[in-house]
């Protein structure tokens, strides 16, 4: 399930350039009078990673509007932010110890003490906050960093050529994802993050696969575990994500007869028959791949 976890989570550096642009997950879809370019993210990239493909730069130049999975506005509140991450604090005074199996905690200490991480610091959090955080500092440890990925980058360009922007859902919404999980379902989730955080070449692969724009490549490594083992957490992630999205963008293109917009979104969202591609194309819209 970790192994796409990189692309939920969510320093611009110049100083190293890749020998060629990665290949975008990047779609036109459109109307007869204007176009959305739907953009698959990753999340957390590294400065190699850029410049981009002039495909990705034509794409955001085209736009008059830019979708996030949650507005920048928000994600640049500190409050808002602040707000949200207590949900996953354990109420009354337990601890993460006290709600665990006891192999899940010795699972969580053994990975502490092999990673040089402090296990007192997890003891407030729930099972899948401390999930969250592991697979955050995992990835961040292996070179991935959050103000090098996708959506920060075209946040702060929007920002630059003051776009309109745009969040396909709050904040409260994308968090409750995880929030609303059974207590069984945090545990397994904290189980597998710990299993696939123990294996760097997973994320390595993602990477590579995100790179080369190998769409049907980077699916099979996205979900392969995760329908399989939770698939009640997997519709809520992805399936009902995107078919809550999919009305805002589709009214987007029938509505708005003038302008283009740019939807920058995690891979997994475009993706497979659950995928907004696949959803915008049954509703009769042009599709195409851009290279």
């Amino acid at each position: 399930m970790a192994r796409w976890l990189s692309l939920l989570i969510l320093l611009l550096c110049w100083t190293r350039v890749s020998a060629a642009p990665p290949k975008p997950l990047l779609w036109q879809v459109s109307d007869e009078d204007n176009s959305v370019y739907m953009l698959g993210s990753f999340h957390m990239l590294k400065a190699e990673d850029y410049p981009l493909a002039a495909a990705v730069n034509q794409a955001f130049d085209a736009a008059g509007k830019v979708y996030f999975e949650v507005a920048p506005e928000e994600l640049n509140n500190p409050a808002s932010v602040q707000a949200m991450m207590k949900t996953g604090l354990i109420e009354g005074g337990g601890t993460l110890k006290q709600i665990l199996k006891t192999d899940t905690w010795k699972r969580l200490q053994h990975y502490c003490q092999t990673h040089a991480l402090p296990i007192e610091s997890f003891q407030a959090m729930k099972p899948w906050l401390a999930a969250l955080t592991i697979a955050n500092l995992a990835v961040t440890q292996a070179g991935f960093l959050p103000d090098l990925g996708l959506d920060k980058h075209y946040m702060d360009m929007a920002a630059i050529a003051r776009k309109d922007t745009a969040g396909l859902e709050t904040l409260s919404q994308q968090v409750g994802v995880f929030a609303q999980m059974a207590p069984k379902d945090q545990e397994l989730f904290l189980n597998q993050t710990l299993k696939d955080m123990q294996n760097p070449a997973q994320l390595e692969q993602l990477h590579q696969r995100w790179r080369n724009g190998d769409a049907e490549g980077l699916l099979q490594l996205l979900s392969q575990d995760s329908i399989n083992d939770t698939p009640a957490f997997y519709r809520r992630l992805n399936r009902d994500r995107n078919r809550v999205w999919l009305p805002q963008i589709s009214a987007f293109l029938r509505e708005n007869t003038q302008g283009d917009a740019l939807v920058v979104v995690g891979s997994l969202h475009l993706l497979g028959a659950d995928g907004l591609i696949e959803l915008l194309k049954a509703q009769g819209f042009r599709v195409v791949r851009l290279h």
